[in-house]
């Protein structure tokens, strides 16, 4: 038995398509597919139908397996063939085609399916940026992933991964795994692939960010964070003067902020970028920031006529007639970071078209939602710039009472740029608690007036599970989605029938732990979260019994998820008892605790590279929770 499909109108990607369609329906219903010639052929009609809205549409009409399926946009028609799968009972569970639930159906099952969906994205930006340690592989399977989530936009910061790549194939901060062949010409070949991904996905493509400071000093942003480099005395004029001098901060370039007041660096600035616009129309959004630190602001007496944000508009208006000149569409997005939270006192952005604001409150807690905020009376008033003594806000109010100054000028397209997992996930032992703050942050995004999200994070963030990323996909889908039923349908899925005693027991340890201790927020010293810790290491060493039977147990699925479980409760007893102590204040003990947990992880990360990132989490650690390298 076969089916055939045809593809209506232009539509670059069939082959890829021809692909899923021949994997999936071989995979549940052993048919074979086939593309037909002639529309009178087909079974199935794949059509994109472009119109003027801005957010992604799919219909579904399908009686006894005939039909349409048809979307505005060539991701969204991806996503309508995944959320037909997703009828038909496929669960897109972890990053990896070996991580989905499949069911198998008999071949009569399809002749006689019947499914009626017409739906529309609840909002425009639904994407995940690159952070931490990532393989080639790690990076294409949650390229993959995206739009089986809903996600329609994947976010490359730099020219290329090769920050990225390089930490995981020269294994920074694990001695006990060999560092494998890398360069740049490797990199920029993955590089290259990730792009083919992303296009025959039809993926939204957001790329650079921090790194065209860099570029005006004759630095490549593919480097990212490098560091221990000296300053050329040629280029001293372009770098901001503190304290009289003017050097790399922190010898890094990326960390270095600009004399904008010289007319050399917006001149030299735009120059890059436009070329970069020319040559990568690929590139649906293209990001524009400054230094990726704070308080290292130019002190000269020309900037401090002007506070750094007006600076910044100055340059993005010069740009926006730069790329007009140019006959280039690209999209910029300007960011809300650091200095850049504080909104200008005088200038605003001429064409609003051209800009999309990204609200990045990197500094938040996760133990509280947008949802949560009081917005009649706990909004303070923003506070005022001073140059070089600001201190970043934990507190949501605060972040957001930057947001609304700029949207008293600002009414054009946004995002929140948020991090819920890229630091603060590793204080939550259980991921339960972080999920649910997603939830309900994305559920309130429209009433900030954001319309959308973008994920900073690891791509390996999945030990235990990957929910976290699951409800955030779901939910920018759509919106109105009760809780409650994806957590049934996701964990269901990947634990089989014990699935409640597990959303149990990870609950309870969300419940006793601590997103913002991880991630410096809160006292170091703190008895209440000390006893808290204990009890999620008592939780876990009670759960040995459950997860070794049902590892021993489980078919081959799901004996691969609670293989994982496993891992991770060892995980929870030698991490949580090194918090435990180190909340004590015994910190000789919590630092011996902190190297037995260091040398389980590097033991163990082939078993569990795809979902726990050891580079990342080990850098957070010793930068943010207090333990020691």
């Amino acid at each position: 038995m076969s089916i055939k499909f045809y593809f209506e109108g232009t539509i670059h990607n069939t082959s890829f398509l021809m692909e899923e369609l021949s994997y999936y329906f071989g995979k549940m219903y052993q048919i074979k597919i086939e593309e037909a010639t002639q529309i009178e052929e087909a079974a199935i009609v794949l059509q994109v139908t472009p119109n003027q809205q801005e957010l992604d549409q799919i219909h579904i009409e399908l009686v006894d397996g005939k039909g349409i399926i048809e979307s505005n946009t060539p991701v969204g028609l991806l996503i309508a063939l995944y959320r037909l799968f997703k009828e038909m009972g496929v669960r897109y569970l972890r990053p990896g085609k070996e991580n989905e639930w499949i069911p198998t159906l008999s071949k009569d099952a399809f002749t006689q399916f019947e499914m009626h969906l017409t739906e529309e994205a609840s909002y425009k930006h639904r994407g995940v940026c690159i952070e931490g340690a990532d393989s080639f592989e790690n990076t294409q399977n949650f390229i993959d992933w995206l739009p089986k989530i809903g996600m329609n936009s994947f976010f490359i910061q730099f020219e290329n991964p090769y920050s990225f790549f390089k930490r995981w194939y020269e294994h920074e901060f694990n001695p006990y795994l060999e560092k494998e062949s890398f360069s740049n010409e490797i990199a920029q070949e993955m590089s290259d692939l990730i792009d083919e991904e992303m296009l025959k996905r039809g993926l939204v493509h957001h790329r650079v960010g921090h790194g065209w400071t860099s570029e005006v000093l004759g630095y490549s942003s593919k480097y990212g964070w490098e560091s221990n480099l000296i300053l050329p005395e040629e280029k001293k004029p372009l770098v901001a003067e503190l304290n009289g001098e003017r050097e790399l901060y922190a010898t890094a370039p990326i960390l270095t902020s600009l004399d904008f007041a010289n007319p050399e660096v917006a001149e030299k600035m735009i120059r890059l970028i436009v070329d970069y616009a020319k040559n990568r129309q690929d590139v649906d959004y293209l990001h524009v920031w400054l230094s990726d630190a704070r308080n290292n602001i130019c002190e000269c007496a020309d900037c401090q006529k002007e506070i750094p944000s007006d600076q910044y508009v100055k340059i993005l208006n010069q740009l926006d007639e730069a790329l007009t000149q140019e006959g280039l569409a690209t999209k910029i997005c300007f960011l809300l970071y650091h200095e850049l939270l504080f909104a200008p006192e005088t200038q605003k952005l001429i064409n609003p078209e051209r800009f999309t604001l990204m609200f990045a409150p990197i500094t938040r807690t996760f133990e509280m939602s947008y949802a949560d905020v009081d917005y009649e009376n706990n909004i303070p008033a923003a506070k005022k710039y001073v140059r070089n003594k600001i201190d970043l806000p934990n507190s949501l109010e605060e972040n957001l009472s930057y947001l609304f100054e700029w949207q008293k000028d600002f009414k054009g397209d946004s995002f929140v740029y948020d991090y819920p997992l890229g630091r603060a996930h590793y204080g939550d032992l259980g991921y339960m608690k972080i999920s649910k703050v997603i939830y309900r942050d994305i559920k309130y995004l429209d009433q900030l007036h954001l319309n959308g999200y973008i994920s900073c994070q690891e791509l390996r963030a999945g030990f235990p599970h990957n929910f976290p990323n699951y409800v955030m996909g779901q939910m920018l889908w759509d919106n109105t989605l009760d809780y409650a039923v994806l957590e049934e349908e996701y964990f269901a899925s990947l634990y089989g029938k014990e699935w409640q005693q597990v959303v149990q027991y990870l609950t309870a340890l969300s419940n006793y732990s601590s997103c913002d201790y991880f991630n410096a927020i809160g006292e170091r010293l703190n008895p209440v979260l000390s006893a808290r810790y204990a009890t999620a290491v008592h939780l876990a060493n009670e759960r040995l019994t459950l997860i070794a039977e049902n590892t021993a147990q489980a078919a081959a699925f799901h004996k691969q998820q609670w293989l994982q479980l496993g891992y991770h409760r060892e995980f929870v007893m030698k991490l949580g008892k090194a918090l435990e102590l180190l909340s004590q204040g015994q910190e000789e003990r919590a630092q011996n605790q902190w190297k037995d947990f260091l040398d389980y992880i590097r033991r163990h990360e082939l078993q569990i590279q795809e979902n726990l990132d050891v580079y990342r989490i080990i850098e957070v650690a010793k930068n943010y929770a207090g333990f020691k390298l």
